[in-house]
């Protein structure tokens, strides 16, 4: 029976300018013709029955019909309605898999009838995760309209849209992403292999048996559903939550002694201190409350705490939720009664026991939002957020994290599985680029490696593809968490600057967000602004055009105490009335807020009272970083700057 390759469907666009290859299968060892309007090719399928060739490059078109016959039966399929325009694979984590339907501009889109437009065609590939690499996909394109564009990626989306009126030709959106998952479960086993950080995980890996798994399952199920090889993952590897030591060595008491602990800015999570991994932490903080206030019964919110906390007011325990392993207590609120016969006139302690075992999405802490944390009775309310005291109690490493790469079946976070499931099967179907949107996954304990995860990845496409020249852009992480002037722990951060160089490498400039950001939320709903910007980034590509792009440095140049940057812009640099999130670093390793001055339409001179001489330079080093430097293109992608020989190990 003659079958295409599910991108051969009614309404698909075919990418113009270069060759078009087009896939089946028939009856084995026959002769195929296929028909694109006035152009015939013909091919002979392989014994197995699969047959390929390429049509030659076409311009802007349509409708057209295309007819594929097997001659010796006579055998026919016919696809119709196709356009030759432009063609993007939109691909990445929740951000990009993020539905049209839950933006905050669906509802006035829908209303202006932006929805419908019959020159945009998109095309969902399934989430799945088979083992083995895949053919083909169950998946057909649709025209866009009210229904079909709903529930589909809105970046993917906007960004589509934008460029149909941009390029005036009809234009195909390929969204492949799944939410949660890491660039490691889109790159391909021999990209991995050539990856130093990955190759004995890739080893390891081949060697795991599913068999238990499999055989675990109920009986009307072929593959254990999503998740479950996750949480069985943890259940083996935190069986108990661990003792409560902080509390046997005093921690909970106001007379405990925290002035050597480690200082913390909540809300937070542990790793704006330093500590890059999961595990049990201690915050306190102490409280003045007036006379009139002792004796009464008082609310305790300390905002949202990952995965689990004991929670004490003067030594005490009044409240606790989760054990730091169960996921159901992931980010949830925390609001406690404090008795009234433990307030006091006077200094109170609060002490905060948070775990978060288990490094999921995020590591532990109080994340607030601020205007959550609060202790208040009937007549006033005291802010919680501000400094505290961190004490690590026990250190779980990143095993919470980084077992999920080797799940195996049904489970996406899995090492090149979606490679073989949802990239693979559209390989080497043409396009004219990517648009790749993830990293959230990875800033949890392989931000240091994700560049190379990263630019493996492209090569590898771009290799199996067989284009040389297929574009790829990066959308950076926005903002998450509070916002912050410095951090010099942000794993957020140094994914960033992994995304900037990336993208810089590939001669595209990274598609910046932090003006689209949201404190508490981990997907913005305003996905338009980001998908048409990387619409004007592709529309400029594909004109051959100066790319729109946010100010990028173009040299640092050490003046004594002063540092000149110069940057790549094509517009004047615009630097706000009150600049921050500019750091300059001393031979000691002293880190002092800066003050930047525009001194050219490109250049900033950059110095810090104090700092003779300046061995680093950060801007916008957190995980929400301050803007204060742009051009009318957008904010400047934070960045870092280290003197030559003065970059830390």
């Amino acid at each position: 029976m003659m079958k295409l390759m599910s991108l051969f469907s009614d309404h698909a666009v075919f990418q113009r300018g270069v060759t078009i290859p087009v896939w089946g299968w028939t009856a084995p060892a026959s002769k195929v013709e296929v028909t694109l309007g006035e152009i015939s090719r013909m091919t002979v399928s392989s014994p197995d029955g699969k047959f390929f060739l390429r049509l030659p490059p076409l311009p802007e078109g349509g409708p057209f019909t295309l007819t594929v016959e097997n001659i010796a039966s006579g055998e026919k399929t016919a696809c119709r309605d196709i356009f030759i325009g432009e063609v993007y694979l939109v691909s990445g984590q929740s951000n990009m898999e993020f539905a049209l339907a839950n933006t905050s501009t669906f509802e006035v889109d829908k209303a202006k009838g932006m929805l419908c437009n019959p020159a945009l065609r998109l095309f969902k590939v399934p989430v799945e995760a088979w083992p083995g690499q895949r053919e083909n996909v169950i998946a057909l394109w649709s025209v866009a309209n009210e229904d079909t564009a709903a529930q589909f990626s809105a970046v993917g989306f906007y960004f589509g849209a934008k460029l149909q009126r941009e390029t005036g030709v009809a234009v195909g959106i390929i969204q492949s992403a799944c939410g949660g998952t890491g660039a490691e479960s889109w790159s391909s086993r021999e990209s991995l292999l050539l990856n130093p950080d990955w190759h004995d995980k890739v080893l390891e890996y081949d060697l795991l048996d599913a068999s238990p798994a499999l055989k675990s399952i109920q009986p009307d199920k072929v593959l254990p559903p999503s998740g479950s090889a996750i949480l069985k993952g943890i259940a083996e590897r935190f069986p108990a939550p661990p003792p409560n030591l902080g509390f046997d060595l005093g921690y909970a008491s106001p007379e405990f002694d925290d002035s050597r602990w480690d200082s913390i800015e909540l809300p937070d999570t542990w790793t704006s201190a330093g500590f890059n991994h999961a595990g049990v932490f201690w915050f306190r903080r102490t409280v003045e409350l007036p006379s009139e206030v002792a004796g009464k019964e008082l609310i305790l919110s300390l905002g949202m705490i990952d995965k689990g906390d004991v929670t004490y007011f003067n030594g005490e325990q009044i409240g606790a939720s989760g054990d730091g392993i169960d996921m159901n207590f992931w980010n949830v609120q925390r609001t406690y009664q404090v008795p009234a016969r433990l307030v006091r006139s006077g200094k109170n302690c609060i002490a905060v026991r948070a775990a978060s075992m288990v490094s999921i999405v995020m590591d532990g802490g109080l994340l607030g939002p601020a205007e959550k944390m609060t202790l208040s009775g009937n007549s006033f309310s005291i802010p919680l957020a501000g400094p505290w005291r961190l004490k690590m109690e026990h250190n779980s490493g990143t095993e919470g994290a980084e077992f999920m790469h080797k799940c195996g079946p049904g489970e996406p976070h899995t090492q090149h599985i979606l490679f073989d499931n949802m990239i693979a099967p559209l390989i080497p179907y043409a396009l004219r680029g990517v648009l790749w949107y993830q990293g959230e996954a990875n800033a949890i304990c392989q931000a240091a490696q994700y560049r190379d995860l990263l630019s493996g990845m492209i090569r590898d496409w771009r290799f199996r593809w067989g284009q040389t020249s297929l574009d790829f852009m990066i959308v950076q992480l926005p903002g998450f968490l509070p916002v912050r002037n410095f951090c010099a722990h942000s794993q957020w951060a140094i994914l960033r600057e992994a995304q900037l160089l990336t993208a810089l490498e590939n001669g595209i400039p990274p598609i910046v967000t932090l003006d689209w950001s949201d404190d508490y939320d981990l997907h913005p709903r305003n996905k338009q602004p980001v998908g048409e910007h990387a619409a004007a980034l592709a529309a400029a590509r594909i004109a051959n055009k100066p790319l729109p792009a946010s100010p990028i440095v173009k040299e640092v140049i050490p003046d004594g105490s002063t540092l000149r940057i110069r940057f790549e812009t094509r517009s004047p640099l615009e630097l706000s009335s009150s600049p921050r999130g500019w750091r300059l670093t001393d031979p000691e390793g002293n880190t002092v807020e800066a003050i930047p001055k525009l001194i050219s339409s490109d250049t900033l001179e950059i110095s810090a009272q104090g700092v003779q001489f300046p061995c680093a330079l950060h801007y916008g080093w957190s995980n929400h970083p301050i803007v204060s430097l742009r051009n009318a293109e957008g904010p400047a992608s934070p960045f870092r700057w280290f003197r030559p020989g003065s970059r830390p190990k």
